[in-house]
């Protein structure tokens, strides 16, 4: 028995004892002065819209005193909303230790489709189906939407056939095959949609985007059983608007 209530003695006292310390621990962090920061970028390899000296550059001109300053003082959830405005930056997270540094930890909208407008410079719609500007520093290698489209970012938040684009895109981005056949999307006058392929010389005729996934199928069915034995420059078009018909027109 006494055996027993020593051993709880002990466990109570250890567990005092780290009170203390954390919060003899908690006290002394109040007083650390930041004297750096360092920004982490998440997935470099294929987005590289901004750079850590960049994003270092936005905490140290966000008028929030941060370099020199308590580390108490720092509002990380404020820096953190002020980095999110930036239109390339996803999510931002800041934490700070007892060591006085200030880690930002940032990731980057990853863009899904250039938007290219006829007569427009364009701009992206990102994984998220938000529009995302041009960067002057990084062009991403992803898939390209022409034709007649919402000019300006403001006018695609209200556009329709953009949120088409959008999930008919993102369909396209996650099949093995679409991904890397088809390469660019063209809207004509009537609204209907063209597929561009990375691979034979014909033009694919999609129509609407009503029921894509049946559409491609067949056009899927059509390569394996017919392009496979006849060759990818057999037709010139290949029409895929009547949802049950593969109509082909030799070139």
């Amino acid at each position: 028995m006494m055996r027993k209530a020593a051993k709880i003695l002990t466990w109570l006292g250890l567990a005092a004892w780290f009170v203390l310390v954390l919060a003899f621990v908690s006290d002394e962090s109040e007083e650390v002065l930041c004297n750096r920061i360092e920004v982490v970028l998440q997935d470099t390899v294929n987005n590289r819209f901004v750079t850590p000296s960049e994003v270092r550059s936005l905490v140290e001109a966000s008028g929030l005193e941060i370099r020199g300053y308590p580390l108490s003082q720092i509002n990380t959830r404020n820096l953190e909303y002020l980095l999110e405005e930036n239109p390339y930056i996803g999510n931002a997270e800041v934490s700070k230790d007892v060591s006085g540094r200030l880690e930002v930890k940032v990731e980057q909208r990853v863009p899904l489709v250039r938007i290219l407008p006829d007569g427009s410079r364009g701009y992206y719609i990102d994984t998220e189906g938000k529009t995302l500007p041009l960067s002057e520093n990084f062009t991403p290698l992803i898939m390209l939407a022409t034709g007649e489209l919402p000019v300006s970012m403001k006018a695609a938040s209200s556009g329709k056939n953009l949120s088409e684009i959008y999930r008919f895109c993102t369909y396209l981005a996650d099949h093995e095959f679409w991904s890397d056949q088809v390469v660019q999307i063209y809207v004509n006058s009537a609204g209907e949609y063209e597929l561009i392929p990375r691979v034979g010389a014909h033009q694919i005729l999609l129509g609407s985007l009503d029921q894509w996934e049946k559409k491609l199928r067949n056009l899927e069915l059509l390569y394996e059983q017919g392009l496979s034995l006849y060759g990818w420059n057999t037709y010139q078009t290949i029409n895929l608007k009547y949802t049950n018909q593969v109509i082909c027109t030799k070139r």
